[in-house]
């Protein structure tokens, strides 16, 4: 290896090291579940949308959602020459994140659901207004 390419592997790593760190703020917000962080591990540049969402169980128009908001977010690059698919600029771990920490996703079927606490709290009803009796009752008519 030549002094130049040393150096520039130098260089690579320091940038490589300082944009991770920069990135994992908007990484735990964005691979905030089981099923994102493990589409955004897949983006290698060359498995397709619908490979990746089937290996995570996830529609592809999901998928395709996802890695949308990563590549704007800066944590993957569309594909290029370089790369047929789009690829994760960083591996979970350089990014702190991870998979097996992470809750799966919500199901949307339990979503829809009443939850047990919201139909046993009832609102209180508002006082009734005192009749017109009572009211003459009390004033000794």
């Amino acid at each position: 290896m030549s002094e130049t390419e040393k150096l520039l592997n130098d260089i690579r790593a320091y940038l490589r090291i300082s944009a991770a760190s920069a990135s994992r703020a908007v990484a735990k917000i964005k691979l905030d579940t089981y099923e994102k962080a493990l589409v955004y591990s897949r983006l290698d540049g060359k498995t397709s949308q619908a490979k990746i969402g089937a290996d995570a169980q996830v529609h592809q128009t999901t998928v395709g959602d996802w890695i949308a908001e990563f590549v704007q977010a800066g944590l993957a690059s569309p594909p290029d020459r370089y790369n047929d698919t789009h690829k994760a600029l960083f591996t979970l771990q350089e990014l702190g994140i991870e998979l097996a920490g992470l809750k799966k996703r919500a199901k949307t079927a339990k979503q829809s659901q009443p939850s047990a606490t919201a139909s046993s709290q009832s609102p209180t009803p508002p006082p009734a207004e005192p009749s017109q009796d009572s009211v003459q009752k009390t004033l000794g008519a």
